[in-house]
């Protein structure tokens, strides 16, 4: 019991901190709707009671003004709080959602790549309305619980035989939902994956970006099948939980019915034995409604209120996330170099270690280039030098200090990286460009200029205001690969970074437009420290020094002529390159 009070007040700080007048208007709203019941069925017995001993017109008007001007007051009342906390409840969530929203931006990246995390983010959403409906219930039970100590003087008078029956139904209807309730529990535990299965499923067949591989691999039929595999498991679930609803409902019903059946076979005998008049038996039958409709609310509240309160423990556990370094330490001056000692690396939950003691030294000015096989580890060491990612051990160091000694959003301005699987977002090339920053044209110009991008910039309806693609926006436009990866590398440039990381920049342009493009990075960047993820040997002969990657080490690392004069695998990997050159 103190568990579920406690939070109670979680959720009342929780929506304290949005909306103050929030749990005021509940409370009232509950109270009304407690009020009013009571209200009619009192005025109803005196009503039937006057009638019945032959009471005056003067007195009969009188009450039924009460009652009416009563029932109106009540129900006006009601209904304005129903549509203030309905506004004010969609503000909260509103609110919530940002929240969450940037919570799922500062947690720590590598976060995001679990799939433990992606359900807890799932239910953390669920939670959205949970700080609301946990106010809602606890409200709801208090005002029941004061329309139950209305009718309990009343009840009382039916003698201990009926009270007695009608604690059992009590007991009965809330054994019966709590079942049920907790089945749904689980149930909805149960769904999340399934669904984010089948969601996923469906969005790989209507999404664009997935559209050329559908078609060209005639996959199509392959994520049908995937899609009908998660909507039948998932339909699977829903017929057992329908199923024990259905039985659990069928049996309360049952239970209500007998109740009702023995309210009636008391109060008849007891009416026609004289014992009762016509008035308590009618405010007998409405306050026992009363009572027992109370009851199975505060039943069904009381479960939910421990449905919400799980929901609560997934935001809770959500938005205690670390998100990164912990530091606060602003870097002073420029960036001299970031070196690397003895670090590794390990995935959560791997055996093997991705990265082996790594020793490197990135200095101001550097033109550094990362080559290797596939999976040999150029990504992750990317990523750790980004501060996507934390060493397992070992350290990075940030002119001489631990980068964790730094707040991320300081160290990350460093950086202005372009992965091989950048996201360009469906708003106007400017908002791709500086988000909501300040936008320098002349800046922008030459850069479009470097990149050859001018032309197309100045073709567009709405110029550097043209949507990219239609996201959501119908005007926008599709741009080839090779002009979003320049947009991108001209974001990277607009960044104004220290350091410039590019992952596989020439992926999706020609050898001709490859070259060009390096000569026109070298050119615009030729004051930065710049890192090259690449396979191609374009990117190889201007750097100043070459990472080579092998089973998670740096097996040589050094100039370019270095290397190749090692004659070992850096050698060797690229003549392999070359034979294709000549």
């Amino acid at each position: 019991m103190k568990k579920h009070i406690a939070v109670i007040g979680k959720a009342l700080k929780l929506v304290w901190g949005v909306d103050r007048w929030f749990p005021f208007m509940l409370l009232g709203r509950s109270l009304i709707g407690m009020v009013t019941p009571l209200f009619i069925s009192v005025c109803a017995g005196i009503l039937i009671n006057e009638l019945a001993e032959g009471g005056n017109g003067e007195s009969i008007i009188r009450i039924l003004v009460v009652l009416m001007a009563g029932v109106f007051f009540g129900r006006t009342v009601n209904a304005c709080l129903e549509w203030k906390c309905s506004f004010r409840y969609m503000r909260i969530q509103d609110n919530f959602t940002a929240r969450n929203s940037m919570k799922a931006m500062k947690m720590e990246y590598q976060a995001t790549e679990s799939s433990e995390i992606a359900d807890l983010y799932v239910h953390a959403w669920k939670a959205n309305m949970s700080s609301g409906a946990i106010l809602e219930n606890g409200f709801l039970i208090i005002g029941r619980a004061v329309q139950i100590a209305g009718c309990i003087g009343i009840i009382l008078r039916m003698g201990p035989v009926t009270l007695g029956c009608i604690v059992v139904f009590i007991l009965l209807h809330y054994v019966l939902d709590y079942k049920s309730n907790t089945r749904k529990r689980k149930y909805e535990q149960e769904i999340v994956p399934i669904t984010r299965g089948a969601e996923y499923s469906r969005s790989c067949m209507g999404d664009v970006s997935f559209a050329k591989d559908v078609r060209l691999y005639y996959s199509s039929d392959f994520f049908l099948n995937k899609l009908m595999m998660f909507q039948k498991q998932r339909r699977g679930r829903e017929y057992g939980k329908e199923s024990y609803y259905g039985i659990m409902q069928s049996v309360q019903t049952l239970l209500q019915q007998l109740q009702t059946i023995l309210l009636y076979a008391v109060l008849i005998y007891r009416f026609l034995h004289g014992d009762i008049g016509i008035g308590y038996f009618s405010l007998a039958v409405s306050s026992v409604t009363i009572f027992m409709g109370a009851v199975k609310e505060i039943s069904s509240a009381w479960n939910q209120m421990i449905q919400n309160e799980t929901y609560l423990g997934y935001l809770d556990r959500f938005r205690k996330l670390p998100e990164g370094f912990g530091g606060s330490r602003i870097p002073e001056g420029e960036m001299q170099k970031i070196e690397f000692k003895h670090v590794w690396f390990r995935y959560p939950g791997a055996e093997r270690y991705a990265l082996e003691d790594i020793n490197v030294v990135l200095e101001k000015g550097d033109i550094m280039t990362i080559v290797g096989e596939n999976g040999s580890g150029k990504s992750t060491f990317v990523k750790l030098l980004l501060g996507l990612y934390r060493p397992t051990e070992g350290q990075i160091l940030l002119n001489g200090i631990h980068i964790g000694a730094y707040s991320d959003e300081a160290y990350r301005k460093i950086f202005a990286p372009v992965f091989q699987d950048f996201q360009l977002f469906a708003y106007s090339i400017r908002e791709n460009l500086v988000f909501d920053g300040e936008y320098n044209v002349q800046e922008a110009e030459d850069i479009f200029s470097e990149l050859s991008l001018e032309r197309k910039i100045k073709s567009l309806p709405d110029g550097i205001e043209q949507f990219v693609g239609k996201g959501y926006e119908k005007s926008g436009v599709e741009f080839s690969g090779g002009e979003k990866q320049k947009l991108a590398i001209a974001r990277a440039l607009m960044k104004d970074s220290a350091c410039m990381v590019l992952d596989e920049p020439s992926a999706a342009l020609d050898p001709i437009a490859e070259m060009e493009l390096y000569r026109q990075i070298r050119r615009i960047a030729q004051n930065k420290t710049c890192v090259f993820v690449t396979h191609r040997l374009s990117g190889i002969r201007f750097s100043s020094k070459i990472l080579y990657f092998k089973g998670g080490r740096i097996e040589e690392q050094g100039s370019c002529q270095k290397l190749l004069d090692m004659g070992a695998r850096f050698y060797d990997f690229y003549q392999i390159q070359a034979k294709f050159y000549q």
